[in-house]
């Protein structure tokens, strides 16, 4: 006889090995997915390597531990929504405004525009009723925060709790209207990870969704490698000139375009070699045009390939950095960047490698006394700023010989300090051999990341090396020696002034 009792007896059951089943199966991603990453660090090598090729291992091509892919699937699309998220909130109106034509940003900005118009019925129509409800979304995402998400915040910001909870709320409401408007929950995601990259909690909202953005991601590419159906002699012949392409022809044509646009032969194939790899973002395309049916399984199984093998690869194509760069340097161009054109006025006596971190700091310090001060910097946002501020400064790789010799023409005789707060032990020594060379009695202050670099670049004759960490605990040490906690407390006092200051001074 029918009851209800009996009912939900069997829905109980029916439930829990459903719940059984789901838990053994991101119990088995996760334990391979891990033990698979190990082995990967040691070979320096991806993760995103070991994630697609746990897939590949416990999918249906292999050991068919997983045979039901659709629970892996749906994690993937949440890990997704996550990884876009994430990129979002790591671009602001700022960002957008002084980097639009940076490599890195246009890829993400064309992918997301390809993940939008993502279609069999690929028409003129369909491309701009798209487009109109892009627009409607980023119109009602810039209302909710603005009318509630803003006001929340604030008063949640006391409860990183609280304000984790309203910002992932505020990331699965534009989720929801995804699904309404038929747009990828993918754009969803970007878009709120764009709004939010304005809110004055970013930084605290990115560390709290970092972790479940970690989880899901390795859902999603360990699902990419259980949607890898075969490695098929037609799969082989798309791979072989894609790869050519994709490592070789495009990593080259970024590189001499950068070269053609004034920058050094050093960072212009260093910028070209590490784009030789398919991105993540192209995995996304991947995957949803293979779900809608757009790419065959033969041209996923190529695109999942080329990413394993070039990312692989990137480690040792960047050792080629020194192979072309002599045909770089033989590249003339009519017009330098205009930071390389303008002069330095006056004779210096101290030159300062590097402006990031203890650089900005060493700055600050000849603030009164900067007439006398070069800063050479390869990043021309920081030249830029440096100049508005009235600092001497010059664009340029503390690696290229012609830049040495300009400078120790221009400023040999009056030169008395060289201090260099670059992170790479080559380039320390070249500074340190160079210019020791041409003026043995010049002071040179170096930097080293490890302690048994900094005994090299002493062994190799540098008068100082600063390894940030441990001068950082030898200054601990020696106040909590000495100073009562009175003391301290007009300590940190003074402290606070000085980093507002300091951040002042770089940020005006």
């Amino acid at each position: 006889m029918f009851s209800l009792s009996s009912l939900a007896l069997k829905l109980t059951t029916i439930t829990a090995s459903v719940s059984e089943s789901i838990l053994l199966s991101i119990a088995l991603v996760i334990v391979v997915a891990a033990l698979i990453a190990f082995i990967a660090r040691m070979f320096k090598q991806e993760i995103v390597i070991a994630y697609i090729v746990a897939g590949i291992l416990i999918g249906p091509l292999c050991l068919g531990l997983i045979k039901d892919t659709t629970l892996i699937k749906q994690l993937a699309e949440i890990g997704v929504a996550f990884l876009l998220f994430v990129a979002g909130l790591e671009m602001n109106a700022k960002k957008l405004k002084d980097s639009f034509v940076g490599i890195l940003l246009i890829q993400d900005i064309v992918a997301v525009i390809a993940l939008a118009t993502l279609s069999k019925t690929f028409t003129p129509y369909f491309v701009i009723f798209t487009f109109l409800k892009l627009t409607l979304l980023c119109l009602i995402a810039g209302f909710i925060y603005l009318g509630f998400f803003k006001r929340m915040a604030k008063k949640a910001a006391t409860s990183t709790e609280l304000l984790f909870i309203i910002s992932i709320a505020f990331l699965f409401l534009l989720v929801f209207l995804s699904l309404v408007l038929k747009i990828s929950i993918a754009i969803g995601a970007f878009i709120a990870g764009i709004t939010l990259a304005n809110s004055p909690y970013k930084i605290e909202i990115s560390a709290k969704t970092k972790a479940l953005r970690d989880f899901f991601s390795v859902m999603f590419f360990v699902s990419v490698g259980m949607l890898f159906s075969s490695i098929t002699k037609s799969s082989l012949i798309l791979f072989i000139p894609a790869f050519i392409v994709v490592v070789f022809v495009k990593s080259l044509l970024t590189a001499l375009c950068l070269k053609l646009q004034g920058y050094t032969a050093k960072t212009s194939l260093q910028t070209g070699l590490s784009l030789a790899q398919v991105s993540e973002f192209s995995l996304i395309i991947g995957v949803i045009a293979l779900t809608n049916g757009l790419i065959t399984s033969d041209s996923f199984d190529m695109l999942v390939l080329l990413t394993i093998v070039s990312m692989a690869s990137t480690p040792y194509i960047m050792k080629l950095e020194k192979v072309f760069r002599r045909n770089f340097e033989k590249i003339k161009i009519k017009k330098k960047r205009e930071d390389e054109e303008k002069k330095v006025k006056g004779k210096k006596t101290v030159i300062l490698f590097g402006c990031h971190r203890m650089g900005s700091v060493i700055i600050k310090q000849f603030e009164k006394v900067k007439h006398k001060l070069l800063v050479v910097d390869f990043n021309p946002d920081v030249i830029k700023s440096l100049r508005k501020k009235g600092v001497s400064c010059i664009y340029g790789d503390a690696s290229n010989l012609e830049l040495l010799n300009k400078l120790a023409a221009e400023h040999e005789q009056n030169l008395r300090v060289i201090i260099s707060t670059l992170p790479k032990l080559e380039d320390n020594l070249l500074i340190l051999k160079y210019f020791k060379k041409i003026k043995p009695k010049v002071f040179v202050v170096l930097t080293a990341e490890q302690i048994s670099e900094a005994l090299q670049l002493y062994k190799a004759g540098a008068d100082y090396v600063m390894i940030p960490r441990t001068i950082s605990a030898q200054q601990i040490v020696e106040m909590i020696k000495s100073l009562t906690k009175k003391d301290f407390a007009k300590l940190k006092k003074k402290h606070i002034n000085y980093l507002k200051d300091l951040e002042h001074f770089f940020k005006s």
